[in-house]
């Protein structure tokens, strides 16, 4: 991902997500260390989400995509967010499940299985995100959050995971 343009007056900025990539992996696997503040910036909030300025826990987003073309996200306008599940040009993805904060002073090791809505489709894109503020595209976070990554790798061997 690269960032397009950013306005400082309105807070909105553009973010360019995909990179050339045609391969087929099974998983996305890694190291993190999350550590959350609580919510205390919030412009928007998505449909379904419940945020309670000042008293809810950020959390961070790790999350992996596969797609037949690059995508263009103005976080000032919700229309251009993806719709991982619904849009015919996402192939495959996969999440981190929790996005709490880990316990200790190290990292935990994670492991995010790509499902894929088909093995036929062929990706020209690979999407991967890792974001101390999972809701930070609506401009809602916790000041302060801070997320630390280490050793991602793609996992080739094995069998791929139907999106069911």
């Amino acid at each position: 991902s690269s960032f397009g343009s950013t306005n400082i007056w309105t807070q909105t900025a553009t973010v360019n997500f995909g990179q050339s990539f045609t391969a087929r992996p099974i998983a996305l696997k890694g190291f993190y260390k999350y550590t959350p503040n609580v919510i205390n910036l919030v412009k928007n909030v998505p449909a379904g989400v419940t945020i309670v300025k000042d008293q809810t826990l950020d959390q961070c987003a790790i999350y992996i995509a596969l797609a037949k073309k690059t995508y263009t996200i103005d976080n000032g306008n919700q229309s251009t967010f993806i719709d991982f599940k619904n849009d015919e040009n996402i192939i495959a993805y996969g999440e981190l499940p929790s996005g709490a904060a880990t316990e200790g002073d190290g990292y935990v090791e994670f492991n995010i299985p790509l499902k894929y809505k088909n093995l036929t489709d062929q990706p020209t894109h690979i999407i991967v995100v890792c974001s101390s503020s999972k809701y930070g595209d609506y401009m809602t976070g916790g000041a302060g959050s801070t997320l630390y990554v280490d050793d991602l790798s793609l996992i080739y061997d094995g069998t791929p995971t139907i999106w069911e």
